[in-house]
């Protein structure tokens, strides 16, 4: 019989600062420190698969106590282990404390759904009684609900159904779709309810017994991978060896390159036997154009592969007809795509949702990157139709206004209005604060699409399309100089964010000009002063560029896009600073991000940080619901790394450039192992000494030079 389904909406996320993730595939766990997900946390605490929560509510209470906490281990991304106890003290005539400890230990890993072994230990001489009580609960709120989405009414959650140790939770949602979710014990429990397993052991003295308890979620037709820890253990091992490796001096940046590589393992998920790039845990866990390019661009030294089929899987999806609902468009790639309970009723457009003005552009710029870094002629063909379909879409629905400038204007009603990375509602504003005119044409999507005309024309004229080529060269020079009179601000001494629908430029000063470095759409004569902008004390915090001036009226520190510190950004301008030849500003933002790097837990940079100024606050402030692992943050730490070394790839032509490596004071030696460039393999050795850096070949394989400039 139908149970009601809740009318109190759960409490909003505040704070997901402390939260424990594992993740594979679609399905991802957060819990806190003691592996427990408290009741009307606000942490969006669970178990969650397919852009819903099914778990919401599970915690462990011994003899009606919270055990004390000892330690927690999350370093396989997989599985995690908790170590807690109940500690038995009494005092002694001379008040010293005696006793031995009950010990709890929770190994939790994903396989084909979740498990987890509860452990307990008697350290003490005489026997022990115990009540073990394991309180649950399944909610079934599709993830934009848990973020703070709110609607009139929700589908139908039926009875649970007992068996033999088991329960299980099904809901019917309005989209059609039965969500069920299995909770197993074994040994059975003495008690079972919809809401508790109770067991009562008795503990010989020095032993031990264990509970296992499994979580198995389902969606419909679907359910998790068939996968086995072993499994998980192999299929890790195999993708460290097929990436770059590296071995540094500094034991920080170690842990933070270790856990990049398998971080970008941890955040790929199989799209119909294709594996794609999720954008960032919790919020964010789907495919994401735009962020899973970046990433892909960032990781091209380590794994080219990964944007090989980044691009193969947003091709797949790549719009084909006007569909205002969901800003599609034909030859258009996706901003997001979503399967959940809101997606499948329509009250979200994101099926997928196209309302992106960059993703289309960052298609071919990387289609193009990866030309240069594999050298693939059969993938580069394979693509070539759905690279003629983006061309033609910045051609025919990219510009608006018909200005010669890509720009957007939301059409879906529940589109998004900022259409930029700095996609919240107040991510672009005037100088004075105040909200633009759409069409918005931004500062660095122009940027974005002059790389893209270029690097596309070079794998043209190889595929025999050399009146394209030609076309497209003619084109981004005419962007070029054009862009360069229009969104340049001859007071402020640097470029505009975004030019707004009345042609006038949005004159707040942003990071988003920093991006036309990497570009190299600015002027060089012009390059320095942007450069000098940027590292000034309104934008440099001391930890890093902030999305915006903190002179602006509109800046916040604690704002999303306005006045924030996003490790991706910064690492695509500092890398656009090297490019451009500013070896010492590029240098002093990466020593910036290192720095706070070492604040940060796990090794992983988080989506975003507070933009607080270091002199006035002595540490990187975490920004409250911050994503972590977020793809393009753990993508930043190995461009950061690139940069440094001054790398870059001409596959076509054979050769690995090596551009006036500079390793920094705190960096004595940096090797890069294994890194592919077309066919080949090579070995580098960077070392620092006195102030100089020297690169040496340490081992080569396959047909390459490397061509090292000072």
């Amino acid at each position: 019989m139908p149970v009601p389904t809740r009318k109190k909406p759960p409490p909003r996320p505040l704070d997901i600062r402390d939260v424990q993730t594992i993740k594979h595939d679609r399905v991802f766990m957060l819990c806190d420190r003691y592996g427990d997900m408290l009741k009307e946390n606000e942490a969006a605490l669970g178990l969650y698969f397919r852009d819903t929560r099914f778990l919401s509510h599970y915690e462990l209470l011994i003899d009606g106590m919270r055990p004390t906490f000892l330690h927690a281990e999350v370093d396989r991304n997989y599985s995690m282990l908790i170590e807690t106890t109940l500690p038995v003290v009494s005092v002694d005539p001379s008040g010293v404390e005696t006793g031995k400890n009950i010990s709890i230990s929770r190994h939790r890993w994903l396989e084909h759904g979740m498990h987890e072994t509860i452990r307990i230990q008697n350290f003490g001489l005489e026997a022990r009684k115990v009540r073990i009580e394991l309180t649950f609960g399944a909610d079934f709120l599709d993830l934009f609900e848990v973020r703070g989405f709110r609607r009139k009414e929700r589908g139908t959650m039926l009875d649970p159904v007992f068996d033999e140790g088991q329960v299980t939770f099904a809901y019917e949602g309005l989209d059609g779709v039965r969500r069920e979710f299995e909770v197993g014990f074994e040994p059975h429990p003495k008690r079972l309810s919809h809401r508790q397993a109770t067991y009562h052991l008795k503990l010989r003295p020095q032993s031990a017994t264990s509970i296992e308890v499994s979580f198995l979620p389902r969606a419909g037709e679907h359910e998790p991978l068939h996968v086995t820890h072993a499994d998980l253990e192999r299929d890790y091992s195999t993708w460290r060896k097929t990436c770059t490796r590296f071995r540094t001096s500094n034991p920080q940046l170690q842990q933070y390159l270790d856990r990049a590589i398998l971080d970008l393992r941890m955040m790929q998920t199989d799209l119909d036997g294709t594996p794609a790039i999720d954008a960032g845990v919790p919020w964010f866990s789907t495919l994401f154009g735009r962020d899973a390019l970046i990433t892909a661009y960032q990781a091209l030294g380590v794994q080219p592969e990964l944007a090989k089929g980044t691009l193969s899987k947003l091709a797949e999806y790549q719009g084909t007809k006007v569909d205002e609902w969901r800003d599609e468009e034909p030859g258009k790639i996706l901003h997001e795509l979503r399967c959940g309970e809101l997606a499948g009723t329509g009250d979200i457009p994101h099926t997928p949702y196209y309302g992106s003005i960059d993703s289309t552009p960052l298609f071919l710029l990387i289609y193009g990157r990866v030309w240069m870094w594999t050298a693939d002629r059969g993938f580069a063909e394979k693509l070539w139709p759905n690279v003629e379909q983006a061309l033609a879409w910045i051609d025919d629905y990219g510009d608006v206004d018909g200005d010669g400038y890509v720009e957007y204007q939301r059409k879906s009603e529940k589109g998004l209005d900022n259409q930029g990375w700095k996609d919240s509602s107040d991510g672009i504003v005037h100088a004075d604060g105040t909200i633009p005119d759409s069409p918005i044409a931004l500062v660095e999507v122009q940027g974005y699409v002059y790389d893209a005309w270029r690097q596309v024309a070079r794998v043209a004229a190889v595929l025999g399309h050399g009146d394209v080529a030609a076309e497209l060269e003619h084109k981004a020079e005419e962007l070029k100089k054009r862009f360069n009179q229009d969104f340049w601000m001859n007071d402020a001494g640097y470029y505009a964010v975004a030019l707004d629908g009345n042609k006038k430029q949005v004159g707040s000063i942003t990071s988003n000009p920093g991006h036309c470095l990497w570009s190299r759409i600015i002027d060089p004569a012009r390059a320095g002063r942007v450069v000098r902008k940027l590292l000034a004390p309104d934008m440099s915090s001391g930890w890093g560029i902030r999305t915006l001036s903190a002179k602006s009226p509109a800046y916040d520190p604690i704002g999303y896009h306005t006045g924030t510190v996003w490790p991706h950004d910064n690492s695509l301008i500092a890398h656009g600073m090297k490019l451009m030849g500013f070896d010492d500003a590029a240098n002093k933002v990466i020593d910036q991000l290192a720095m706070c790097g070492g604040y940060f837990p796990a090794g992983r940079f988080p989506e975003l940080f507070c933009g607080f100024a270091r002199d006035d606050v002595p540490v990187p402030v975490e920004y409250p619901v911050a994503c972590r692992p977020q793809a393009w943050a753990t993508g930043a730490t190995l461009l950061m790394v690139r940069s440094y070394g001054g790398i870059s790839a001409d596959a076509p032509n054979g050769t690995l450039d090596i551009v006036r490596p500079t390793l920094p004071f705190w960096l004595a030696r940096n090797d890069v192992i294994g890194m592919r460039v077309g066919d080949a393999r090579v070995d580098l050795a960077f070392n620092a000494h006195e102030g100089a850096t020297g690169c040496q070949v340490l081992r080569k394989d396959g047909e390459l030079d490397v061509l090292i400039r000072f």
